[in-house]
C-alpha cells in the first residue's frame, strides 16, 4: 500500500508547484492550449505566477496543497478563499500527474479541499473552472455531483488567448465531503 500525504505547501514549494502546474496542463491540455505555449512559455509565466504567491503572498490568501505518494510529488491543490467570493471558496488548481490517474488520487485531493472548505468557510458553495474541452476532467467533476454552468471565454493565464470554459460548483459542500468519505 503507498503511503500517501498531503502536506500544506510553503513558500520553498514554488518552483516544484509551477513545475507540477505545467506536468498537468501539458498532458490535460494538448490540443486545446497551443503547442508553442506549454512548450515554450509556459513553465517561465507558472513560475513567476507561483514564486509571486507563494513568495509575495500576491494572491493571497491561499491554501496550496501538495499530494506525495510514497515521498513523490503526485500532484496539487490550491484554494483561494476570496478569489470570487460572489460564487463560494475556489479552487484554483488541482491536479494529478498523469502517472498517478486512475487510482484514486484526485478524489483525495477534491475530499481535502471540500473538508477544508466546509470547516474553514462553512456554508460557502465550492467551485472551479474546467475548459470546456477537457472531457476527462469534466466528466470527473460530474461524477462527483458538480453542477456546470454553460460555456463562457475567459482569458488563459498568462496568454492572451480567450478559451471556453465552464464554472463547476458544488453548493452543498457537506454533502461533496460525505460523497467522497471513505467507506465503511
Amino acid at each position: 500500500m503507498p503511503l500517501i500525504e498531503l502536506i500544506p505547501a510553503t513558500a520553498a514549494d514554488a518552483d516544484l508547484l509551477a513545475h507540477l502546474h505545467v506536468e498537468s496542463w501539458r498532458h490535460a491540455y494538448a490540443g486545446l492550449v497551443p503547442a508553442e505555449y506549454l512548450d515554450v512559455h509556459a513553465l517561465d509565466e507558472r513560475l513567476a505566477t507561483w514564486r509571486a504567491r507563494m513568495l509575495e503572498g500576491s494572491e493571497a490568501p491561499l491554501e496550496a496543497t501538495i499530494l506525495r505518494v510514497d515521498g513523490q510529488p503526485a500532484g496539487f491543490s490550491c484554494l483561494m478563499p476570496l478569489a470570487e467570493p460572489g460564487y463560494g471558496v475556489y479552487v484554483d488548481n488541482l491536479h494529478v500527474m498523469q502517472q498517478y490517474h486512475g487510482r484514486g488520487y484526485g478524489k483525495t485531493l477534491m475530499s481535502h479541499c471540500a473538508c477544508r472548505a466546509a470547516s474553514q468557510w462553512p456554508g460557502k458553495a465550492l467551485f472551479l473552472y474546467v475548459l470546456d474541452g477537457n472531457v476527462q476532467a469534466r466528466e470527473f467533476y460530474r461524477r462527483l455531483g458538480g453542477e456546470e454552468s454553460d460555456p463562457f471565454h475567459d482569458p488563459f493565464p498568462g496568454t492572451d488567448l480567450m478559451m471556453a470554459v465552464r464554472r463547476v460548483t458544488w453548493h452543498d459542500v457537506d454533502a461533496l465531503v460525505a460523497r467522497l468519505a471513505p467507506g465503511p
